[in-house]
This record gives structure tokens, C-alpha cells and sequence, in this order.
């Protein structure tokens, strides 16, 4: 399993933008220390802090590829 980023704190409203690197979505295992939405553009994926109140830390990790 691939680390594409490591206990990351995104800002309140704010977002982490994660280069693709040849993975997909359902790829992804996103654990954060809050709510977050995961959306996929053509050439990262973007993970917003959907917190009210405070800041979240985010580790992205990627399956290999089947």
C-alpha cells in the first residue's frame, strides 16, 4: 500500500490537492480526523475539510494495483 500523504492538516474550508500518480478512486483509504468530502479532477484528487470548527489531519494511502 502507497502513502500519497502523510497526517496532513487541512484548514478550515479548506482543501489538500493529492497528484494521481496513475491511482483511482476507489483506490483510495482516506483517514481523517473529521469529515471530509473526496472528489477526483483530471489530474489529482481533492480532499475538502467539511468540519465547522476546526482543522482535520488527513493520511491518504493507495491500494496496489490489482
Amino acid at each position: 500500500m502507497a502513502i500519497l500523504a502523510t497526517n496532513k492538516q487541512v484548514p478550515l474550508g479548506r482543501m489538500l490537492f493529492v497528484p494521481k500518480q496513475n491511482y483511482r478512486l476507489e483506490q483510495l483509504e482516506v483517514e481523517a480526523s473529521g469529515p471530509y468530502r473526496l472528489n477526483e479532477k483530471e489530474d489529482c484528487f481533492v480532499i475538502q475539510n467539511m468540519d465547522c470548527c476546526k482543522a482535520i489531519l488527513v493520511t491518504v494511502k493507495a491500494k496496489d494495483k490489482a
